[in-house]
């Protein structure tokens, strides 16, 4: 056996126990049922920003949120998403660390996120103005953010069930939220605006559907 493939030899058996371990503990829960709570295993926030010439991409992997616009009542409705710093993720880890320091996210200090609509009112086919407060490392701001209704069909897998989807783009300017003291903008090396899509899913289950009965073996 060749000595260089002795260490990666001697890694894998110390991570043999925690990757034995992964696939029964890290099954996703039950998605929930209601018609307002998004799916989190189809609900996605992620963001660009410029990197001196190009804009580079990220994610927050940890997303939550609730949609309730009724059709007939939108200004009845409520929408509160949240996301969990810690879970940015741009692809390379150095830069992710460099991201949830005092720098610019201080996730320590400040681990989530959040979005929660004051007002909600109609603005085109499918599409509702949505104004709140957005709350980003201890700062809260009024946003409005144009939430669009993509439209709900039945889950081809779940019975019973229908999936709607909503998606949002909007840009914020990072340095009013504290994301950052702006010394890496004045350089020339981070942008100061960031564009951010927000898209999922919520699922209703279907008035007066009855399941089929299932066969016995």
């Amino acid at each position: 056996m060749s000595k260089p493939l002795m260490p990666l030899l001697a890694v894998l058996a110390l991570a043999a126990p925690c990757l034995a371990a992964s696939p029964a503990a890290a099954q996703d829960p039950a998605p929930i049922v209601d018609g307002a709570t998004l799916d989190p295993a189809h609900t996605s926030a992620t963001f660009w920003i410029r990197h001196i010439a190009a804009p580079v991409a990220g994610r927050f992997n940890d997303a939550a949120g609730r949609i309730d616009i009724p059709a007939k009542a939108p200004d009845n409705g409520k929408i509160r998403f949240t996301v969990k710093t810690q879970s940015v993720d741009t692809g390379i880890a150095a830069r992710d660390k460099h991201l949830r320091t005092a720098d610019f996210l201080d996730t320590a200090a400040h681990p989530e996120m959040s979005f929660e609509s004051d007002h909600i009112t109609p603005a085109g086919k499918g599409i509702y103005k949505v104004t709140g407060k957005l709350a980003i490392k201890g700062v809260s701001r009024t946003a409005s953010l144009p939430v669009k209704y993509l439209g709900a069909k039945p889950h081809p897998m779940m019975p019973c069930v229908d999936v709607a989807g909503y998606e949002t783009s909007f840009s914020i300017k990072r340095l009013e939220y504290h994301v950052g003291d702006g010394r890496f903008f004045k350089m020339g090396a981070v942008g100061d605006t960031v564009d951010i899509r927000i898209a999922g899913e919520t699922l209703a289950p279907r008035p007066d559907c009855v399941k089929p009965k299932q066969e016995k073996e």
